[in-house]
């Protein structure tokens, strides 16, 4: 997951979103303008549209499954509308857009490709030859599921396989991953009303033409990407799946939020592209835990399940990481980082089990928890018996020798990523001999698209496999991890809560049906 407050020549070509329409007046920017998501009821759409006109709502634009982004400067505007039949129900979904500035230069204290792969090579016991690319000796992560010249490589490289990376954005200059991205089909859904986001990261919403904005300032999408489907080349890492297709769905700010309309839209338009497989490493803003007893927290569960049921529907394939909150998700208890914008708006509530985090909880989601380099459960992971399948997410406290950067999944990191100076600070950033960046992270984000990138995989073998088989195929694949007689150190050293698994091999709350493994599923 995103970890913010929480321990979470190409050719360019015009990409309409076909499913979405502008209907209504203009945005209305400027004080107390707030921004909302309306369900609206689709046999009353013309009631529905003046309801929300006379509750004082601009409607920004109304997709094909009933969900409307409304501007209005109303403080009273959620309660009005509701007032319609013809609504469903609203929630707001943020306010308007900050300005931050941008790393330029390549920071003090970046490692050297040649040096890091030594280091690794020595950490891990293993040759300075180990592949297939440069920075395969750190790659501990692709070892222990079998991505490797001797393993998947060998069998299935993901060619053909299209895989959404619901994320930041990528690096359009990352000479380690750009070969692998469609620019023409990705598509940004930041726009001047989302919060926390660059101007240059902004696109007229319904447009798919601005592709300058894929651009990623957070780094975090960069390094997902890179992780599914970094190519075999000569240089940095490679992915799971390196010969598969990225299509970057940039749903998250630089300083990596997921706004409701950007996740809806993005969900709606991986099912319009008919992606075989997206990954999904964020929980949607602002809310942790969404209730379905608050009315608005509601609404936004029924607004995003409906975009994801779209999107499965077409047969993609969600994966979504289980979160870095390091709890039991079929056992909540407390929610201490909600509301997470604006700043200093959370506070501590009480949860239960009628509350849930999206899009992890929605229905047929393939839910990823994360291990270390020892296959123990990470400190930080979240789990429950909701959890499919386990992936690398790493753990410093998991190499042979205590090593705080090496024992994290290194991946394709952005040029333009606001932490630069601070990721060579502590020995986590990484450059190789054409510029090119590469990061040391930790999280059930970098999880997820290991498992995604094995999805790619079965998808590869069997084009036409509908996507509740290939979830399926890929936990029948896993390697079967029973619950573990220890725990990741990191407990005891952050203080984090000790966990109690539950189950046996093959269906735990640690690991569900086990670690992922490229060679099993690329030979299914």
């Amino acid at each position: 997951m995103v970890n913010r407050s929480r321990v979470l020549g190409v050719a360019v070509g015009l990409c309409v979103v076909a499913s979405t329409v502008l209907l209504g007046g203009t945005t209305r920017a400027g004080s107390g303008v707030q921004q909302y998501i309306v369900l609206v009821d689709q046999n009353a759409s013309a009631t529905a549209d003046a309801a929300i006109q006379a509750a004082g709502g601009d409607v920004l634009s109304l997709n094909k499954l009933g969900i409307a982004t409304v501007a209005s400067s109303n403080a009273n505007f959620a309660s009005a509308v509701e007032r319609s039949p013809a609504i469903v129900g609203a929630a707001r979904d943020g306010a308007f857009a900050q300005d931050r500035a941008t790393a330029s230069s390549a920071p003090a204290g970046t490692h050297s490709q040649a040096s890091e792969a030594m280091g690794c090579a020595a950490l891990y016991s293993v040759s300075l030859a180990t592949g297939p690319d440069p920075l395969g000796p750190c790659q501990w992560d692709m070892r222990a599921i079998h991505a490797t010249p001797s393993g998947s490589y060998a069998v299935n490289k993901g060619k053909g396989v299209r895989v959404g990376v619901m994320d930041t954005g990528v690096d359009l200059h990352h000479g380690d991953l750009i070969s692998n991205v469609d620019v023409a089909a990705s598509c940004v859904f930041v726009y001047p009303t989302t919060p926390t986001s660059l101007p240059a990261e902004q696109v007229t919403r319904g447009s798919c033409s601005n592709k300058a904005a894929l651009q990623d300032y957070a780094g975090h999408g960069t390094h997902t990407a890179g992780t599914v489907a970094a190519p075999i080349n000569g240089t940095g890492t490679a992915g799971v799946a390196p010969e598969a297709t990225i299509v970057a769905l940039k749903a998250g700010t630089a300083n990596g939020f997921f706004f409701t309309d950007s996740v809806v839209d993005a969900l709606i338009y991986a099912g319009d592209q008919k992606l075989d497989v997206v990954s999904m490493s964020f929980f949607a803003d602002p809310w942790l835990f969404n209730c379905h007893s608050d009315k608005e927290q509601n609404a936004i569960v029924q607004a995003i399940s409906r975009a994801a049921s779209y999107a499965q529907q077409q047969g993609v394939v969600l994966i979504a990481a289980a979160g870095n909150e390091g709890i039991d998700l079929n056992h909540p208890v407390q929610d201490e980082i909600s509301p997470d914008f604006p700043p200093g708006a959370n506070v501590t509530r009480q949860v239960n089990n009628s509350c849930v985090t999206l899009p992890t909880e929605i229905a047929g989601v393939v839910v990823v928890t994360a291990t270390g380099a020892q296959n123990l459960l990470a400190w930080y992971s979240t789990t429950g018996m909701i959890t499919d399948v386990t992936a690398p997410g790493g753990s410093r406290f998991q190499t042979p020798t205590f090593n705080s950067a090496r024992g994290r999944v290194l991946s394709t990191y952005s040029s333009t990523a606001l932490d630069l100076a601070l990721q060579a600070s502590i020995n986590r950033l990484v450059i190789d001999p054409a510029g090119n960046y590469y990061a040391w992270l930790n999280g059930t984000s970098m999880a997820a698209p290991h498992a995604a990138g094995v999805a790619a995989l079965i998808r590869a073998a069997h084009p036409g496999m509908p996507g509740g088989a290939v979830a399926a195929a890929l936990r029948r694949t896993a390697t079967k991890l029973p619950c573990p007689a220890t725990h990741d150190p990191g407990v005891e050293f952050f203080g984090a809560p000790l966990q109690i698994c539950t189950g046996g091999p093959g269906s735990n709350s640690y690991y569900g049906a086990g670690l992922v493994n490229a060679l099993a599923a690329a030979r299914d």
